[in-house]
């Protein structure tokens, strides 16, 4: 399903927006959350910012993304910055894409 850096980008979008959104069932449909719970999200989100407005980076922002690819060939593993009321943060989330279709966050972290 990812052949290409530019669907791991689409998807990343996808992924953020669905946090910005507190669409976390979206995220649960789709195996995302099957490293952390959406608890676990939403805890962390919010011990970084009570206020949790976290807003959605520009294109320009995930056009500059660094996607690295596994040695094995397998996927892809991605560092996005969570961006609060359109500033970066330096909250970091951890995305692991296997080449196969699997998705899922690894971790949600201050970087």
């Amino acid at each position: 399903m990812f052949e290409t850096k530019k669907e791991v980008i689409e998807y990343c979008k996808n992924i953020v927006q669905c946090l910005v959104n507190e669409d976390y069932a979206d995220l649960e449909k789709k195996g995302i959350l099957g490293r952390v719970s959406q608890e676990d999200i939403k805890r962390v989100l919010l011990e970084y910012d009570d206020r949790n407005h976290i807003t959605m980076p520009a294109n320009q922002y995930f056009d500059e993304l660094d996607i690295n690819e596994y040695s094995d060939k397998s996927g892809y593993w991605v560092d996005i910055d969570i961006f609060y009321e359109n500033q970066m943060s330096d909250l970091t989330l951890q995305l692991d894409f296997r080449k196969n279709g699997l998705v899922l966050i690894d971790d949600l972290h201050v970087l």
